[in-house]
């Protein structure tokens, strides 16, 4: 018994000095936000986890800019044809599908060679979703209520459907189910991706905007900007289970599948909504300026923060939330190592001390 308290005691010791008192890990908003200028102002951001390539629409110029995400810096830019906003990748094929909006063509660019393969037009396109397992994109259009489906094998529209002020769209690539939200009608609108049918039609907030899909929950989030809620989905069941409140005007939504860490941006309100994904609820709220257009590498677990037209790209790394993942249990086991050799030694040393003094009582 003495002997697995001092363990237990050597341990807190070593943990507390390893842990508890690391400035890393105690740290502000000013150490987990890094920020990038771009004078013509970001756009929608798309990621590949595989490489770490960021790739960031620009509204005013023209072009598709590449970010390195390891080191937050600018490597090169991709021109293409006027108003690029929404943006998706297949991380498979490394084929992204960029929205033009105003010039209504969809550009499909090869990431290997940045060359545009294919233009393809289509009224008035604006976000996007990209299932790389079946090589489908979903486009949205707003002004014509219509979701376009397009077939990366053929590079050409296959499909579409209906949704009143379509907006925000999402799939989940386990279930093969897209999610489309209706920002006049408060519902989002589930759609089989095998046939493109509707599913079902499920009433959430007011003003629904962003949706994202947790492919190891099936959990599917819903930001509703007019209610400064976020409704949460069972996607076994197709069944609201839960509202979240967060701040004002939440508009999108990202999600760690690997830490079931949910990211909400809150224009009006300047910040980030951190969400457990286990309890459903507010954990942490960051500070970040003019947050709209959200994208996550969840390899990393870097945050990508932008607003149409605003020069300042905020790259938030939650360090926090990284510093206690499981990732870092090999570095909790070697903690709890060295004290349990801590405590084997001073096991040792109290032995030895016993035996010296039973040898000088004879």
């Amino acid at each position: 018994m003495k002997l697995f308290l001092l363990i237990l005691i050597c341990s807190i010791l070593v943990y507390s000095g390893g842990v508890f008192f690391d400035n890393d890990i105690l740290a502000t908003p000013s150490d987990i936000v890094t920020t990038l200028e771009h004078d013509d102002g970001w756009g929608v951001t798309a990621i590949d986890p595989e490489t770490s390539k960021v790739y960031i629409t620009n509204f005013k110029s023209n072009t598709v800019t590449i970010i390195d995400g390891d080191t937050n810096q600018q490597v090169s830019e991709i021109k293409v044809s006027s108003s690029p906003y929404g943006i998706g990748i297949n991380t498979e094929t490394k084929m992204l599908f960029v929205a033009l909006e105003r010039a209504s063509i969809l550009s499909i660019i090869d990431t290997k060679s940045g060359d545009i393969v294919k233009e393809i037009e289509l009224a008035d396109p604006y976000d996007v979703a990209v299932n790389s397992k079946t090589n489908k994109a979903y486009v949205t259009s707003d002004k014509t209520n219509t979701v376009f489906v397009i077939d990366g094998n053929q590079n050409a529209i296959v499909s579409s459907f209906t949704v009143d002020d379509p907006c925000g769209v999402a799939v989940n690539e386990v279930t093969n189910m897209v999610y489309v939200t209706s920002e006049s009608t408060d519902s989002v609108h589930v759609i089989d991706g095998t046939d493109d049918s509707l599913i079902t039609i499920i009433n959430v907030g007011k003003s629904p905007r962003g949706v994202v899909a947790n492919p190891f929950t099936n959990n599917v989030y819903i930001t509703n900007q007019l209610d400064g809620t976020v409704t949460v989905i069972d996607g076994s069941k197709n069944e609201v289970v839960d509202s979240i409140s967060v701040e004002n005007t939440p508009r999108r939504i990202v999600v760690n599948p690997e830490t079931n860490t949910i990211y909400v941006s809150n224009q009006i309100s300047n910040s980030l909504s951190v969400i457990d994904g286990e309890t459903n609820e507010v954990i942490d709220t960051i500070p970040v300026e003019q947050p709209f257009e959200l994208m996550i590498n969840p390899k990393t677990n870097k945050v990508y923060a932008t607003y149409y037209g605003n020069p300042t790209l905020s790259i938030v790394h939650d360090v926090i939330r990284d510093d206690y993942s499981s990732e870092n249990f090999e570095t909790i086991i070697g903690i709890l190592g060295a004290g349990v050799i801590a405590a084997i030694i001073a096991f040792f040393v109290v032995q030895k001390k016993k035996l010296k003094s039973n040898n000088l009582e004879f």
